[in-house]
């Protein structure tokens, strides 16, 4: 090795250390969750869906990140705190929602007892404002959207003969919604039901069984082909 590109190359390593020691532990800890990789354990990843993600600056201003991002990445950044201004303005939609990211996009969870009545596949008031919401961000940014549908069978009887109707009907009611009173293109939308198949804690609880039950919505990149979509969730 030439002599130049060995001092080049100690520069450069030393110039990274030291960029490194400057930060905040913080910060650290915000830019790591922003580029968390979704083969994290399914426990680590249920923790960062219980409360608002830490990892966006309180100070951060939309369009401008504090580090520099990728193209894509800075696109899952400027999503990711919109949905943080969605979610916090009502507490409890806030006590009730979180967020995640992965390589293929950026989750919105929100507990079904804040979008429905049990057993029940219609929007309540109060879920209406975050379906507006929900619609915003979709004609902010040329992207797509699955929603998927979480129940089970403790949910209450209903018109639905089990729970993978009424996961199913759920997600539909939300891409209809967003449909025909958002005026979001079908062609962006898709509606899955997963009944109870996909637990974000084992439902071996009231408790936890109640945290199960979710509506997410997942946004992803318009370039990004069907079979290359997270159908397991962050």
């Amino acid at each position: 090795m030439a002599y130049a590109d060995f001092v080049t190359a100690m520069m450069a390593f030393f110039l990274l250390l030291w960029l490194v020691v400057s930060l905040k532990p913080q910060t650290k800890q915000e830019l790591s969750l922003v580029f968390q990789d979704k083969n994290v354990p399914s426990k680590e990843k249920t923790q960062n869906l219980e409360k608002v993600p830490t990892f966006i600056s309180p100070d951060a201003i939309k369009g401008s990140p504090e580090f520099k991002l990728s193209q894509e990445n800075k696109l899952k950044y400027e999503i990711a705190i919109l949905i943080k201004e969605l979610i916090t303005s009502d507490q409890n939609v806030k006590n009730n929602s979180g967020v995640s990211n992965d390589s293929s996009g950026v989750l919105m969870q929100v507990n079904n007892s804040v979008m429905f009545k049990p057993g029940s596949a219609e929007i309540t008031p109060a879920a209406a404002k975050i379906m507006d919401g929900v619609a915003k961000i979709l004609r902010d940014f040329k992207i797509n959207l699955t929603v998927r549908g979480h129940a089970d069978d403790d949910e209450g009887s209903g018109p639905y003969p089990s729970k993978w109707e009424l996961s199913a009907a759920r997600a539909a009611a939300a891409v209809r919604y967003l449909s025909e009173k958002a005026g979001i293109p079908s062609t962006r939308l898709r509606a899955v039901g997963l009944a109870d198949s996909q637990p974000l804690v084992p439902p071996t609880s009231a408790e936890n069984k109640s945290r199960n039950r979710r509506i997410e919505f997942f946004y992803t990149s318009p370039d990004m082909r069907p079979s290359e979509r997270s159908q397991d969730g962050p």
